[in-house]
């Protein structure tokens, strides 16, 4: 080796140990500083053991996880080599227990069994027959079926609404057993581990694939609904509860109308009425950056809740909603459960986090404040003006 090319070799190595060292002694002070020390590494210790507790229950649950899936798997074994002679009322339940996830209205067809002979009558969406008689077929104990479905109309089959927040939650979940995420995580660290050694460009490839499915395999929710980037994303969930004591009356009245949250809700500047449940909201957010959007109450329930949804192109799309529930000493239960995105998805999130911003502790503070008018009697609730307008022809009806 050549004289030059040892020197640089010793400098390299002198300026890592440099490195290596200056962090270690920064952190060694962070941890002994005198007067806020002793807080840090009790701050420390608290996460990680919280951290120790998560891990050990979440490897109790894939263990368990597993457990029922090889015993699922080994009763599906025994059933394929060994006869069937359940009963046809047992019979009857699987197949009801299998309708419910291939059809949309399942209490709308009724099942017979009679010696293995399933016969299926109701009405049912075209599009759902085909899956609906596969699914019977193979069922365990079922021998022959007697098709007498009758085709439901369009406007007969369409479901109820579901819920929107439960909807959205639905959608964006990644609904992965512990043992999926265990199996995936792992080929993924043994992927980026792999990966790494090569030191090639496929290597580098392999590593990234690797890493990328380590990811997704700690997520709760799908890509897509993680970075908000689109309208096709609900954005980020808020589920928060609060107790106020007050009449649920008074606290309906106060939801309903959003005129009413430019005095309890920091962010909110102004709420403009457009129309009969249509109201334009101006928000002051992070930086002190204006941002308008327009939305409306979709669903109101007199004392007990109250739906609200942006239009569609607005800058901070949302929607959710509010339920009140009345509790033994008078006061009043109010949840909150919604989801917002922010202009630019999760990097927006993230800006206004780092600002102070974040929806989250604006909504905490704001319900803090809102409980704070109510117990104190400070807060003067006007209702909508389409109200009021109603009960003064309703007056002058009856004079």
């Amino acid at each position: 080796m050549w004289p030059a090319e040892e020197i640089f070799m010793n400098t390299k190595k002198l300026g890592t140990c440099m490195l290596l060292g200056g962090i270690g002694a920064a952190v060694a002070w962070y941890f002994t500083d005198p007067e806020k020390g002793e807080r840090r590494r009790s701050s420390v210790a608290r996460t990680a053991g919280r951290l120790l507790e998560k891990t050990r229950h979440e490897g109790m649950k894939t263990l368990r996880d597993s457990q029922n899936h090889l015993a699922g798997l080994a009763a599906r074994i025994r059933s394929r080599v060994t006869v069937d002679e359940a009963s046809d009322r047992v019979v009857e339940e699987r197949i009801r227990s299998r309708m419910g996830r291939v059809v949309s209205a399942p209490r709308k067809i009724h099942v017979l069994c009679d010696h293995g002979a399933a016969t299926l009558w109701g009405r049912v969406h075209i599009d759902e027959i085909h899956h609906l008689i596969r699914t019977v077929e193979s069922t365990p104990g079922v021998k022959n079926i007697y098709d007498h479905l009758e085709i439901a109309e369009p406007e007969e089959a369409t479901a109820a609404p579901a819920n929107p927040v439960h909807e959205a939650r639905r959608q964006t979940r990644l609904h992965w057993s512990p043992t999926r995420r265990l199996l995936v995580g792992a080929a993924g660290a043994g992927l980026a581990l792999y990966g790494w050694r090569r030191k090639d460009n496929p290597g580098k490839a392999t590593a990234l694939l690797g890493a990328g499915m380590l990811l997704h395999s700690t997520m709760k929710h799908r890509m897509w609904a993680t970075v908000a980037l689109d309208e096709t994303s609900p954005g980020f969930e808020i589920d928060k509860t609060i107790r106020i004591n007050a009449p649920i009356s008074d606290i309906y009245d106060f939801w309903v109308n959003p005129e009413n949250y430019v005095e309890a809700f920091s962010h909110i500047a102004k709420v403009e009425r457009l129309g009969e449940n249509l109201y334009r909201w101006s928000m002051v957010g992070p930086a002190s950056i204006p941002f308008g959007w327009e939305g409306k109450i979709t669903k109101a329930v007199p004392n007990t809740l109250v739906e609200f949804k942006s239009l569609p192109g607005s800058g901070i799309g949302n929607f959710g909603s509010v339920r009140f529930d009345p509790n033994y000493d008078a006061s009043t239960r109010v949840r909150i459960r919604m989801f917002y995105r922010p202009p630019a998805g999760i990097l927006g999130r993230f800006v206004a986090e780092l600002f102070g911003g974040g929806a989250e502790t604006i909504l905490d503070a704001d319900l803090r404040r809102l409980k704070h008018l109510f117990e104190s009697g400070k807060i003067v609730i006007r209702k909508p003006a389409f109200a009021e307008d109603e009960a003064e022809s309703v007056k002058l009806a009856t004079t």
